[in-house]
């Protein structure tokens, strides 16, 4: 079964993802501007940028694992298609 990629679905998908991205840094932003009201809550502030920080470093490490994987992905499916356009136009070629 083919798969082919639905353009406009994409598009509006990928505008789902900026729109949810957005509002996550603008609640970001809002909370770090906050003052902080006691030197308790400097030190949960603090505990909780470092957890944050870490859950961010860790998405971009799986990030670059998938798109790793996905190119070798790519890779492949390429040489593939390369060696079955060969072998179409082998067959064309070669004498009935």
């Amino acid at each position: 079964m083919p798969v082919t990629i639905d353009a406009p679905l994409l598009k509006l998908e990928s505008q789902v993802w900026r729109a949810r991205a957005e509002a996550k840094q603008k609640w970001l932003e809002h909370a770090l501007a906050k003052p902080v009201q006691d030197p308790a809550d400097a030190k949960r502030r603090a505990i909780w940028i470092k957890r944050a920080l870490e859950a961010v470093k860790q998405g971009q490490d799986e990030l670059k694992h998938q798109t790793a994987l996905l190119d070798a992905y790519a890779e492949h499916l390429g040489s593939l298609e390369m060696r079955l356009i060969q072998a179409i136009e082998e067959k064309r070629s070669a004498p009935d």
